[in-house]
C-alpha cells in the first residue's frame, strides 16, 4: 500500500499513522504553550492548523486547548499568525472563550475578545459573552480600569536586587513603602507569557506564606509587578551565605513552605502548580529589618518564608473528588500519543523547552517525569520541594557532585536520589522522620509522593519532637504557625 494511500488514512501504519500522531502531538504542545514545537511540527508535516478538521475526537481544536489552560502566546499565534476561527464549537458545544472564561485566563479571554470570539448561548447560538448566561463572568475579562494599575512615577527606585532571563528585580519606594518591582526587560511572546501569568496568579493568592502582590504597570513600558519587599533575600542567598541553620528551624521554614504550597494546591475552584520551586523562588520576610544583624536574625530565626514567581504556573480546573486536589489532566493524556514514548534529548540538545526559566539552577529540582516529557500534575512541586528540603537538612545542594542537567539526568533516566551522610555539613544529625519524608517527597512514582497537607502534618510533627528535646517538655497546646 502506497504512502498516498496511507496518508490517506486507510492504514493504521506508515505515513498515516505518523501523520495521525504529529497531530495529537500538536495538540498537546498547544495544550501547554510550546509554540516552539507547534512550529517545528507544523513545518515538518505541513500541518494546516486553520482547516476546520484540525481537531481532537472531541472536536476540540487547539485554540480550544490553549485557551483552556491560559496559554496567552500560543492563542496569540494561532489567531494573528495562522488565521485560525475564533469561534470553534466543540462536541461539548463550548467556544475557546468560553474555555478561558470558565478557566479565569483574564488576559486570554481578552485577547479572544479582541479577535471576535464568542460564546453558545443556551440555545446553541454564537452570541457576545455579554449577551450569554456568561455574562455575569464578563467582570473577569477586565473591562475597566485595572484597579491594581500603579503609576510609575510613584515608584522611586533604590538598588537592583537580581535579575532573570526575562526580568530584572529593584528595592524601590512607593508611597512610602520599601517594595520588590519586577521589570520586564524583554517583550518577546514568552517574556510576556510569563508576566501575563504571573500577574494573572498574583492577584488571585492571598495566603501567608506567598509574597504579596501589590500592583502593576500595564498600561506603559516597561511593564512592572509590583510586590512586597522581601528583607531577608532567597533561601538560595541562605544556601550561598553558608549561614547555620538549626535542624529547628529549617523544619520551620520547611513548614512555611509547605503551608503556602498546601494553600495553593487546594485552593478552589482552580489549584495552582508552581512548575518552578527552587531555593530562589523562596523568599525570607518579617518585620522592616534593614540592618545586616536584623536580617540574619530574620533568616536564623523570626522571618519567615513566602512562595514567590508565579511565572510558570498553571491554574488549573480543581476536582474535588478526594482530600487533596487532583489536576484535571486526561485531555493532556488521551493527546500524548507519542511524546511518553520518546526517548529524552542529550543535555547539548536540550531545548528552551527543558529550561523552565532559562536558569540551569532549576534542572536539580526537576522532576523526573518533566525532564522525560511525560504528562505530569501537582506531585512535580512535591518533588522540588524533597530536593529543597535536602539541601536544607544536609547542606549540600541536590546532587552537588553533578552539573545541573546531569543531575536531572541522574534522576529521570538512571533514577538516582541524592546520597544522605549520617550528618549534616554542618554537623547536625539529620531527623530520621525527615529523611523519611524527603524520601517519601521524590519518589519515583509521582502518585506516591504524599500531598502538601500530609507534608505539613508530618513536618509539624518533627518539630514538636525538636521542641521536646530542646525544652525538655511539650508546650501544650502551642504549635508553630
Amino acid at each position: 500500500m502506497g504512502a498516498e494511500h496511507e496518508a490517506g488514512g486507510l492504514s493504521l501504519h506508515g505515513e498515516g499513522a505518523a501523520r495521525r500522531q504529529a497531530t495529537s502531538e500538536f495538540l498537546f504542545f498547544a495544550s501547554v504553550g510550546d509554540v516552539q514545537r507547534c512550529t517545528k511540527l507544523m513545518q515538518l508535516w505541513n500541518l494546516n492548523v486553520a482547516d476546520p478538521a484540525f481537531h481532537d475526537y472531541d472536536r476540540r481544536t487547539p485554540l480550544h486547548l490553549a485557551a483552556a489552560e491560559g496559554c496567552h502566546s500560543m492563542v496569540q499565534w494561532l489567531l494573528e499568525e495562522h488565521g485560525v476561527d475564533p469561534n470553534p464549537v466543540d462536541r461539548f458545544k463550548r467556544t475557546p472563550l468560553e474555555d478561558a472564561v470558565r478557566g479565569d485566563h483574564n488576559e486570554v479571554g481578552k485577547l479572544l475578545m479582541q479577535h471576535g470570539a464568542k460564546v453558545t448561548d443556551r440555545d446553541g447560538t454564537l452570541v457576545d459573552l455579554s449577551e450569554s448566561h456568561l455574562s455575569l463572568n464578563i467582570s473577569l475579562l477586565g473591562e475597566l480600569e485595572p484597579d491594581f494599575e500603579i503609576d510609575p512615577k510613584d515608584i522611586t527606585f533604590i538598588s537592583t536586587i537580581g535579575e532573570g532571563e526575562f526580568g530584572v528585580v529593584h528595592k524601590a519606594q512607593w508611597h512610602g513603602t520599601v517594595v520588590a518591582v519586577k521589570i520586564l526587560k524583554q517583550h518577546t511572546e514568552v517574556a510576556l507569557g510569563d508576566f501575563k501569568t504571573e500577574l494573572n496568579v498574583l492577584q488571585k493568592v492571598h495566603h501567608p506564606h506567598t509574597v504579596q502582590f501589590l500592583g502593576a504597570v500595564t498600561r506603559s513600558e516597561p511593564f512592572m509587578i509590583v510586590t512586597e519587599y522581601m528583607a531577608g533575600g532567597s533561601l538560595n542567598d541562605v544556601f550561598k551565605s553558608g549561614i547555620y541553620l538549626t535542624n529547628q528551624r529549617a523544619v520551620e521554614l520547611a513548614l512555611d513552605c509547605s503551608r503556602g504550597m498546601s494553600y495553593l494546591h487546594m485552593r478552589s475552584p482552580h489549584c495552582v502548580i508552581h512548575r518552578d520551586l527552587k531555593p530562589a523562588n523562596l523568599m525570607i520576610g518579617g518585620h522592616g529589618f534593614t540592618s545586616p544583624t536584623g536580617a540574619h536574625r530574620m533568616i536564623t530565626e523570626t522571618g519567615c518564608v513566602k512562595i514567590a514567581d508565579f511565572g510558570l504556573s498553571r491554574s488549573i480546573k480543581t476536582k474535588l473528588y478526594t482530600r487533596h486536589a487532583l489536576i484535571d489532566l486526561e485531555a493532556m493524556v488521551a493527546s500524548r500519543t507519542v511524546e511518553a514514548s520518546r526517548p529524552p534529548p542529550q543535555p547539548d540538545a536540550l531545548t528552551e523547552t527543558y529550561i523552565l526559566t532559562g536558569e540551569t539552577g532549576s534542572y536539580r529540582y526537576m522532576a523526573p517525569e518533566v525532564f522525560r516529557h511525560e504528562p505530569y500534575n501537582n506531585k512535580v512541586d512535591v518533588y522540588a520541594f524533597a530536593m529543597i528540603c535536602y539541601q536544607l537538612f544536609a547542606g549540600v545542594p541536590p546532587f552537588w557532585e553533578y552539573d545541573p542537567v546531569t543531575a536531572a539526568r541522574a534522576a529521570a533516566i538512571e533514577k538516582q536520589r541524592p546520597v544522605w551522610g549520617n550528618v549534616s555539613q554542618h554537623g547536625q544529625k539529620i531527623p530520621v522522620k525527615i529523611r523519611k519524608l524527603i524520601e517519601d517527597c521524590w519518589d519515583e512514582e509521582f502518585e506516591k509522593r504524599p500531598d502538601f497537607s500530609t507534608i505539613t502534618e508530618r513536618l509539624q510533627e518533627v518539630w514538636e519532637d525538636l521542641d521536646r528535646k530542646a525544652f525538655g517538655k511539650p508546650h501544650g497546646c502551642c504549635k508553630v504557625q
